[in-house]
């Protein structure tokens, strides 16, 4: 089972000189820096690294970047990641070793009993737990992270799923899809700390707005 890990990235340098040092390369069969336009050194930075590193060339944020680089591979599992700090190295073992258990989706919940979460504020957390919440029930979900941009998929359900949202909002696409298609997904419990230079990339109240057209959209997907 080949995995493949792709890390989105835009103005990263800060996070790619702290993370990818703590991420060991036998973890992955690949390693994969999908780069929107860096003006930081970021690139320069990865290279430096050995890190294989393309260019975006999907329109949008995040989501475009994340499509790309799992369109660029052809391993078995896609695994994304964030260069922002948010995200525990560690996880991506756990997530592989979730994977071979043969799941579609293995994601990794910054909301669990156990999590600790040192980035999202009163109002994010408010908005996750909604928009979770709403994935559950009307999608039958039992998810307390369906927002969560730390998670692996199987090339199967990837290509099963067919997405079309290229912005920030892809992994609620990607909760929302794998549910329509019956999907074995199951969440992990993890953390989410403080992030590490970059820019704020997610804007609450357009973000909102495109989850809740989501919510109502995605009910006319017919899954072909």
């Amino acid at each position: 089972m080949s995995s493949s890990l792709v890390i989105p990235t835009l103005n990263e340098v800060v996070g790619i000189k702290k993370i990818m040092p703590l991420i060991k390369r036998e973890w992955v069969d690949e390693i994969i820096i999908v780069d929107g336009g860096s003006t930081d050194g970021t690139v320069v930075e990865a290279k430096k690294m050995g890190l294989k590193v393309i260019r975006q060339k999907t329109k949008g944020k995040h989501g475009a970047a994340i499509h790309d680089g799992f369109e660029h591979t052809d391993a078995d599992v896609l695994i994304m990641f964030g260069a922002d700090g948010n995200n525990e190295p560690d996880e991506i073992p756990k997530i592989i070793a979730k994977m071979k258990e043969g799941y579609d989706q293995v994601i990794v919940s910054r909301f669990s009993k156990t999590s600790i979460n040192e980035d999202a504020g009163l109002i994010d957390g408010f908005g996750n737990k909604m928009f979770t919440f709403l994935v559950n029930v009307f999608y039958g979900g039992h998810f307390t992270d369906a927002l969560s941009s730390s998670r692996a998929i199987t090339r199967k359900a990837w290509n099963e799923i067919k997405l079309d949202d290229f912005g920030m909002t892809i992994v609620y696409q990607m909760s929302i899809r794998g549910l329509i298609k019956n999907h074995k997904i199951i969440e992990i419990a993890g953390n989410e700390h403080a992030s590490v230079g970059g820019e704020r990339k997610m804007h609450r109240i357009p973000t909102a707005i495109k989850l809740i057209k989501l919510i109502i959209s995605e009910l006319f997907w017919k899954g072909c």
